[in-house]
């Protein structure tokens, strides 16, 4: 790698996590846009403090942010395997009441399970701060990731 970050964080996405080149520009968001979350952001960060010496200790407290958690919280385990018992029950009752084929059970439980879950990302999922690839190269170029959010573009 050299010494210039905006190359080096390209590069790290392109080649590391298989963001499609024509995505990586400065403007794009690294969650937003180009889907890095996770693990998959902190190993660039992790390359980039290797590489640059930057401080990135108060991301750690600010993480939350900018970025989702890879962990499942119990309440929505709880909440999750409640709203399957329930609507997989009154799926089930409907379809035997309507004497459908097994398969389209199946069919509308997948649909149900993967469009329940987009909805309810969009309707109650954080709304999380952007950070764009220009954005975190002025952070590595300073040296230390700011204290407030709100410096963060």
């Amino acid at each position: 790698m050299n010494n210039d970050p905006l190359a080096t964080i390209r590069k790290l996405l392109i080649e590391g996590q298989g963001v499609p080149e024509g995505k990586v520009t400065p403007n794009a968001r690294i969650l937003h846009d180009l889907g890095v979350d996770g693990d998959d952001a902190a190993q660039i960060f992790q390359a980039l403090h290797e590489q640059f010496g930057t401080d990135f200790t108060e991301l750690s407290s600010q993480w939350r942010a900018f970025f989702n958690a890879e962990a499942v919280s119990p309440r929505a385990v709880l909440l999750g395997i409640s709203a399957i018992i329930v609507c997989g029950g009154s799926l089930g009752a409907l379809v035997a009441a309507l004497r459908w084929p097994t398969i389209a059970a199946w069919g509308l439980a997948l649909a149900l399970l993967s469009g329940g879950g987009w909805l309810i990302q969009r309707w109650f999922g954080l709304d999380l701060q952007p950070l764009t690839i220009a954005g975190l190269a002025e952070i590595v170029q300073a040296g230390r990731w700011p204290s407030d959010p709100a410096d963060v573009r």
